[in-house]
């Protein structure tokens, strides 16, 4: 029963992506077929409700078997076209609970402020498999079409939530995460031309024997990692990021900051590690300390250019481009304890992120309050909104317990461990920088008075409460529960390191 059960790995990892995929299809048959005169105002909702929550079970399940039986593979096509291999392990299954948790949970967000549209919600899902595509190929070129697939949903998002200015802003988006994409393409059709496949598994095997120091193999590397640099919007390529999340809705600025740099992420850790390996950094130096200190760099500026916001998005943008900068500087420190505080804290930002731009979105709908002046008071008349305000702010700082104190600490350890002083030194220095842009708006919050519209808290529904409360419990049980999912994650973390 037990190796039945085992058996369905490989259909679960099809399926998640599948799901979503084929959830968008049905919603647009039936936005053709039935309405088109008068469509229902929750008609499109529903649909992607259901085809998220069973996405979601999916995914679970296939964190359940991959912990109890270890990595598995679905290979897709052979016969017509090149036989693609789709890979999951209990990191990538992270990031698929990731997607599509927080995708579920600015539903609640969107069943009362919209968009409405099927358009909208089509684009909705196939975001959704987009993200599981990038974090479940095994295939470079595979890679790059659902970086396509999820450029192309993210701009149509941006575009379709209503906002006066979103259309130059997904113009813009386009222009910039493609230019990003079709550099990384040439930087993996390189690594073709050296090897002959673009398996990541088969790649990696044959660069060994092509040399790590080869020109052609650094360079390859090299321009791949510039192109996903531009799409996790590490500094200076930061800049698609803070437009798009000034001119999104709110619950597409969720996803901005909270899936969308993290499915970038996730691709160039695998890259790293499956296709050029820690061998390929230990002959690197010079590539390796570079990367390490722009991350370090992208870290402080970052922090540097959110300290001087005074707008909550602004502020939420550029603590983004923070983030990442830390996390990308432990992927490259390439210990087992860094990648695992890399990718603690690359499932806690979205969680954190994702729910703060929520947060936001609420004392706008209610109060009118984008910018640090306008948040006085805002406390005493919604303190759920402002409790998971300083819960959200507390674990964006990263002080104890919560999931940013724990990815932070486990990043800074391994840094000083490998020599590398000046990353732990500026990961404390972030933290004091954050603490310095987050406090001011959570004293506005409690101690200033209050001067500006109250539009009613029936504005604010209940299931919008219980989705940031939960974000809120969410990072100080995962912090809480780090070691357990160390053991967890361990595993796959110790086969990352020591591929070759």
């Amino acid at each position: 029963m037990i190796a039945w059960l085992f058996d369905l790995a490989p259909w679960l990892i099809a399926g998640v992506i599948a799901l979503p995929a084929l959830g968008a299809g049905i919603l647009q048959l039936v936005a053709y077929l039935s309405w088109q005169e008068s469509p229902p105002r929750h008609g499109p909702w529903v649909i992607t409700l259901g085809t998220l929550s069973g996405t979601a079970l999916l995914s679970l399940a296939l964190a359940v078997i991959l912990v109890l039986d270890g990595p598995a593979a679905y290979r897709f096509g052979g016969t017509l076209f090149p036989e693609v291999v789709f890979r999951a392990d209990t990191l990538s299954v992270t990031i698929g609970v990731l997607d599509v948790s927080l995708t579920l949970g600015i539903l609640a967000y969107t069943y009362t402020r919209g968009p409405f549209g099927s358009r909208f919600y089509t684009a909705y899902l196939l975001f959704t498999a987009a993200v599981f595509g990038i974090v479940l190929s095994g295939d470079l070129i595979a890679v790059f079409l659902f970086i396509l697939v999820l450029i192309g949903t993210t701009a149509r998002l941006i575009r379709l939530g209503g906002k006066a200015e979103s259309a130059d802003a997904a113009r813009n988006y386009i222009l910039t995460a493609t230019s990003g994409a079709f550099v990384y393409l040439c930087g993996a059709l390189l690594a073709f031309w050296l090897a002959g496949t673009t398996d990541t598994e088969a790649l990696g095997a044959t660069l060994a024997g092509v040399g790590y120091s080869a020109p052609t193999v650094v360079s390859s590397f090299v321009i791949m990692t510039i192109g996903l640099a531009l799409l996790v919007a590490l500094f200076p390529l930061h800049g698609w990021l803070v437009e798009t999340h000034a001119k999104s809705t709110d619950p597409v600025s969720a996803l901005i900051s909270g899936v969308l740099p993290a499915a970038a992420t996730y691709a160039l850790l695998r890259i790293l590690f499956d296709v050029y390996t820690t061998e390929f950094l230990q002959a690197n130096p010079t590539v390796t300390n570079g990367i390490i200190y722009g991350a370090v760099g992208s870290l402080i500026i970052g922090n540097i250019l959110a300290y001087g916001q005074r707008d909550i998005k602004g502020m939420l943008a550029y603590s983004t481009i923070s983030q990442f900068g830390l996390i990308v500087a432990g992927l490259m420190v390439a210990t087992e304890t860094a990648v695992f505080g890399s990718i603690i804290q690359l499932f806690g930002h979205g969680i954190v992120k994702g729910a703060f731009c929520l947060v936001a979105g609420i004392i706008v709908l209610r109060f009118d309050a984008r910018t640090l002046d306008e948040f006085g008071g805002v406390a005493n008349r919604a303190p759920i909104v402002a409790a998971s305000f300083v819960g959200l702010g507390i674990a964006l700082i990263g002080l104890p317990p919560t999931v940013g104190f724990v990815g932070k600490w486990y990043i800074a350890i391994a840094a000083m461990e490998q020599g590398l002083w000046i990353v732990a030194l500026f990961v404390v220095i972030s933290t004091m920088l954050t603490l310095g842009y987050v406090v001011p708006f959570i004293d506005q919050l409690y101690f200033a008075p209050f001067e500006g519209p109250d539009h009613g808290a029936e504005r604010v529904t209940v299931p919008m409460l219980v989705v940031i409360t939960l974000a809120v419990v969410l990072s100080l049980a995962i912090g809480l529960g780090s070691v357990f999912l160390e053991e967890t994650l361990r595993e796959a973390i110790e086969q990352l390191i020591a591929a070759e």
